[in-house]
């Protein structure tokens, strides 16, 4: 299984890389600060899975969604967020988000990604 993970935290992309080694061994996983890197990495790295903030310093994760559901439907996309407002929830889902996580329940992103 192939992640890349979206977000400029680069201490919760350390985290949840090494939650998700811990917890299976046939995973590769990829890291994007921005929505620049992002957008090239998907592009290239070809996830099956992509963890996105949706408050990134170059712009915004909800319209990255939106680009990577367009490009590869079949990627799931997972928000996980500071900002867990129902707007922002509701908004993801419209488009196309798998699912929507606040960032202080690690542990529920990890049980539906693994």
């Amino acid at each position: 299984m192939k992640v890349l993970i979206v977000d400029d935290n680069q201490l919760l992309q350390t985290r949840l890389t090494s939650a998700l080694n811990k917890n299976n061994a046939d995973i590769v996983i990829c890291h994007a600060l921005n929505c620049k890197e992002a957008r090239r990495l998907f592009h290239t790295f070809s996830p099956d899975n992509v963890v996105l903030d949706i408050s990134l310093p170059d712009g915004s994760g909800i319209s990255l969604l939106q680009e990577f559901k367009k490009n590869d439907p079949a990627a799931k996309v997972f928000m996980f967020t500071n900002f867990p407002s129902d707007e922002f929830r509701q908004r993801c889902f419209e488009l196309g988000a798998d699912d929507f996580f606040d960032k202080s329940n690690m542990k529920e992103l990890l049980k539906t990604i693994i």
